[in-house]
């Protein structure tokens, strides 16, 4: 039997997973299109959850034991409606996630991370304890500290390294295939934190946001002559979440804090003003000069978070950009030639 976990939402708390055994494994989606998975979907839904689909279903993806979706918005909840008859074998268990940070949404979220550690444990066979969960959110922390530390350093003058390679770094970082491969991270960030220095200056400080940032478009961007210094997104820096204030008797209140607490994700209708406050700190602390937003093709919370990135870039006098993309890879030619125009006039300011 797999002991891979398949998990998609960044507010998914691998730490129960790793807890219970299992190694957690992240859908990142694949490149192209998806014409299977919109025979089940809704053609006008988010395409990285039509490309999770789509991969699950040609047997793209290891062998996994089950798969861990959080109903954190409309395009999950469909997936997670037809994944158990058309996605990979094994369990499928559902999180529901609040959209709002207080005392009720976070005693709300800990009772169902405790339901589902009870069913992942049911259905594993396993038997989870409060003090192998602390274990494993210590574990996580020191990870997560680990990467914060190095993605701190690109604040300096000399930015090693490079976006994209951060961008790889991470993916390889939550797809790992065994639990000695989880047990290697350390080698992963220690190698990007010995790439020597690049020159830089010169070259327009990028923030790029988005729901997912597509590697291609991180590639280009720095391929064009920018510099991608802080990746805003949950498959970059909102992934590192932030750590919780406050010491917390019972390990799923810690845990429910921690992930609504983190920065903030689009969904979050009821935190704009923490999520200005998150790029106000990092256009601050990143000497930011320029952001860049993907707009995910049919994405309802990314429209509306982009136009408070607007507001909030107008009111600094930050340059934006936004592009839209569908998840396939095949819009390069379209961005690369408004990324060129766009640096091109950041380097005239």
């Amino acid at each position: 039997m797999s002991n891979l976990m398949g998990w998609l939402c960044h507010y998914t708390p691998v730490e129960i997973l790793t807890a219970l055994g299992y190694t957690p494994y992240r859908l990142l989606g694949r490149k192209g299109n998806n014409p299977r998975a919109a025979t089940y979907l809704p053609g006008n839904l988010c395409p990285y959850v039509q490309s999770c689909l789509e991969a699950a279903i040609k047997q793209e993806l290891p062998p996994l034991a089950g798969v861990v979706i959080a109903r954190s918005c409309n395009a999950m909840i469909h997936l997670a409606n037809v994944w158990p008859r058309y996605g990979l074998k094994g369990n499928t268990l559902v999180l529901d996630v609040p959209r709002r940070l207080d005392e009720n949404a976070v005693f709300y979220f800990s009772q169902n991370l405790r339901r589902l550690a009870s069913e992942l444990a049911h259905s594993g066979a396993r038997q989870l304890d409060e003090e192998r969960l602390w274990a494993a959110i210590t574990w996580w922390e020191e990870q997560r500290a680990a990467w914060r530390e190095l993605l701190t350093c690109r604040a300096a003058g000399q930015d090693p390294p490079a976006g994209e390679e951060i961008m790889d770094g991470l993916a390889r970082w939550q797809t790992p295939l065994n639990p000695g491969e989880a047990e290697k991270w350390e080698t992963v960030i220690n190698r990007l934190a010995r790439q020597p220095c690049r020159k830089n200056a010169g070259r327009p400080r990028l923030l790029l946001s988005g729901s997912i940032l597509p590697r291609e478009l991180i590639a280009m961007v720095e391929e064009c002559g920018g510099l991608s210094v802080f990746e805003d997104s949950c498959n970059g820096r909102r992934l590192l979440l932030a750590p919780a204030t406050g010491a917390e008797g019972d390990p799923y209140l810690y845990l429910a804090r921690l992930y609504l607490g983190s920065p903030p994700c689009p969904r979050m209708v009821n935190e704009r003003e923490k999520r200005c406050q998150y790029w106000a700190e990092a256009v601050d602390r990143f000497r930011i000069q320029g952001v860049i937003y993907h707009a995910m093709k049919f994405c309802d919370a990314a429209m509306y978070d982009f136009l408070a990135l607007k507001s909030f870039c107008e009111k600094r006098g930050l340059p934006l950009l936004r592009l839209d993309g569908d998840f396939s890879g095949g819009n390069r030619g379209q961005w690369q030639t408004r990324v060129e125009a766009f640096l091109e006039m950041l380097e005239v300011r």
